[in-house]
């Protein structure tokens, strides 16, 4: 009978044993409901606004950077190459005139560049310049075109400068054209005075446009290059310039 009682007495008792969270009633509304508020930081969390702007920024920075300095290494590369094409166009020059001036026909040395099919004259057929020669594609007469690109025939120029022996910037100092260079070339000789320098001073200096500018010592009229003397030394130069004394060769 006891045992009885005191199974009764633990089943009435409505103080729980245990403290424990609220427990919801089912028929209620959620919203009536509220969980337990617990403090919690996850350990991964995300970009701030202000984090955002100022890594794009930095971002943005670096690819222009990168940027200009490709274009930058393409001009570079640009110019190195037009340079390697320019002087491999001299050195065709040069070594036509040391042809010219082997054997024993040659008693006085000349910078005349030699008659091609393909240069305009006049006559037709006639080179009066070196820049004419090279020009020429006409096989075994010319000098195989010019290297220096986009468009050649446009954006270079040969300029061969003939002097004395010693060189100077009077206009004595120059061969005549027709007797000792070309017809059409640059120099500072009054035409009509012959001249029989020997050795000769011969300088090939190629002039090109690349991205708008002109080097060497050449000026853009809008439509040709043409040989300009800026620093009145009586010489064209340029960066791509060959330059040797010459005489006939037996």
């Amino acid at each position: 009978m006891t045992t009885r009682t005191s199974i009764a007495t633990f089943a009435d008792e409505t103080t729980p044993r245990f403290p424990s969270a609220p427990i919801p009633n089912p028929q209620s509304s959620v919203t009536n409901y509220q969980l337990p508020v617990t403090s919690y930081q996850s350990p991964l969390r995300g970009f701030t606004l202000v984090e955002l702007l100022i890594g794009a920024a930095i971002l943005v920075t670096a690819i222009v950077a990168l940027l200009g300095a490709f274009l930058g290494q393409v001009t570079l590369n640009e110019h190195a190459r037009n340079l390697t094409w320019a002087v491999n166009d001299a050195n065709r020059v040069m070594e036509q005139v040391r042809q010219q001036n082997s054997g024993s026909g040659c008693t006085t040395p000349t910078a005349v560049p030699p008659s091609s099919a393909g240069c305009p004259g006049p006559p037709a057929g006639t080179c009066l310049r070196w820049d004419q020669w090279l020009a020429s594609t006409t096989p075994g007469t010319g000098g195989g075109g010019k290297s220096v690109q986009p468009s050649p025939n446009v954006n270079e120029l040969i300029v061969v400068t003939c002097q004395d022996q010693d060189g100077g910037a009077a206009a004595s100092d120059h061969c005549e054209r027709g007797s000792q260079v070309g017809t059409g070339e640059w120099t500072g000789h009054p035409d009509g005075t012959a001249t029989t320098f020997d050795p000769i001073r011969l300088t090939v200096a190629v002039c090109w446009r690349h991205r708008g500018r002109v080097l060497g010592e050449c000026t853009w009229n809008g439509a040709t290059l043409q040989a300009n003397d800026a620093d009145g030394d009586g010489v064209i130069e340029s960066s791509a310039m060959l330059s040797t004394l010459m005489t006939c060769r037996q």
